[in-house]
């Protein structure tokens, strides 16, 4: 329970030499230490409710923190989800062991600016710009589970199923299969040989080193994907227009 929370934190701050009490205008444990003031919000969990409580609690506090028993997850990613969220706000974080009732702080109460976090993810920031910059239909739609996104590498990847499933039906003998060099030229995907060679998807098969035809798997997403195919190559027809 909270209030299970409350002595052991309270005790904490009284050996700093804070003078505490609990229940002033409903904050569950507030503090002073000369000019510093100090509130904590005990909470069972680290949730929307207590985050957003604690913000409230920053309008008239300076110093704020969430009070919580020391959870089995804090390695977690759901938990440094959290995290980054409390030092955003510039709440702090206290946590208290259901064991030994030793008290930590695990986030000190001071807002760190996003430009530290945007500079730790560069990365992540470019690859995310770089996937977007490659797609050429751009007509995924956003919030929906369960369906199969239409990325870069599968508009790659279906623009090489089709140039193969062209060369086959143009071939006297499909069991030979196609040269990669010819569906690279055809399909004007540069890694067309990776494509073929990873077959992510399972749309390709090989008939001998080199060569390739289409699996069954794959005239089943020619079917499924024609619409997206059929935009693909009417963006290529426009910027062969365009040069």
């Amino acid at each position: 329970m909270e209030n299970e929370l409350f002595n052991p934190i309270k005790e904490y701050f009284e050996r700093q030499g804070y003078v505490c009490d609990g229940e002033v205008e409903d904050i569950d444990l507030y503090m002073e230490k000369g000019e510093d003031h100090v509130a904590v919000e005990l909470k069972v969990d680290l949730d929307f409710k207590a985050l957003r409580q604690a913000a409230l609690r920053q309008k008239y506090v300076e110093t704020v923190y969430i009070g919580i028993f020391k959870p089995s997850n804090m390695r977690s990613a759901a938990f440094r989800d959290k995290l980054y969220l409390l030092k955003r706000l510039g709440i702090g974080l206290i946590v208290v062991s259901k064991r030994s009732k030793e008290v930590e702080i695990a986030n000190k109460p001071l807002v760190s600016e996003l430009s530290e976090f945007q500079k730790r993810n560069k990365k992540k920031g470019e690859a995310l710009s770089k996937e977007f910059s490659k797609r050429k239909t751009k007509n995924n739609i956003g919030g929906v589970r369960g369906t199969k996104l239409i990325t870069s590498y599968r508009e790659d990847a279906l623009l090489v199923l089709d140039a193969l499933a062209e060369a086959c039906s143009e071939a006297k003998d499909v069991t030979l299969g196609i040269k990669n060099t010819i569906i690279r030229k055809s399909s004007g995907i540069e890694k067309t040989s990776a494509i073929l060679r990873y077959n992510y998807y399972g749309w390709f098969e090989m008939t001998e080193k080199s060569y390739y035809r289409v699996s069954d798997a794959g005239y089943a997403a020619l079917e499924e994907f024609e619409d997206t195919i059929y935009k693909l190559k009417r963006g290529k027809w426009k910027q062969s227009e365009d040069i």
